[in-house]
């Protein structure tokens, strides 16, 4: 009988290491060309914002704007360098964060080579997504979340 227990502690013990190692691993940098194709197979307008603006420096090499019916859109962004990525996030989910409403939901990703957060609050669903130099943000009406879910998977 201790012997038996040994062993399904044992054994669980690898099936959680398995598990973490997994969840550690590297991802690949999102792809501007999979962002176009999944935006635009779903009716999406994909604007080039990178000389919009006056905003923009010498950190970000290329910007994009998707935008359905003026319900939502989609950033895309590509830094020159991670470091950069990971304060546009930082600030990002700050702001998100500063916008949190008396129900709020969130959840929170930061392992390996990217981060990820998301939050729906007071009917406003916030996704922003990191991966090395490339970021991924959405704010939406918190009605289109799932399907907001389902196109951001098929980009990542």
């Amino acid at each position: 009988m201790r012997m038996r227990k040994t062993i399904l502690l044992v054994s669980f013990l690898i099936l959680i290491l398995v598990f973490l190692t997994a969840c550690g691993s590297p991802r690949e940098p999102m792809d501007i060309n999979v962002f176009r194709t999944v935006m635009e197979s779903e009716g999406y307008t994909i604007a080039d914002m990178m000389y919009e603006s006056d905003e923009f420096d010498d950190n970000i090499f290329s910007y994009y704007l998707s935008v359905f019916d003026d319900d939502y859109s989609f950033e895309f962004a590509v830094f020159t360098s991670e470091q950069y990525a990971i304060n546009t996030f930082n600030g990002m989910r700050a702001q998100a964060e500063a916008n949190r409403g008396s129900t709020c939901s969130y959840r929170t990703v930061n392992v390996s080579n990217h981060s990820m957060f998301e939050q729906t609050s007071d009917g406003m669903f916030w996704h922003i997504y990191r991966v090395d130099n490339t970021l991924l943000y959405v704010l939406a009406d918190s009605d289109y979340r799932n399907h907001v879910r389902e196109l951001i998977d098929r980009i990542q």
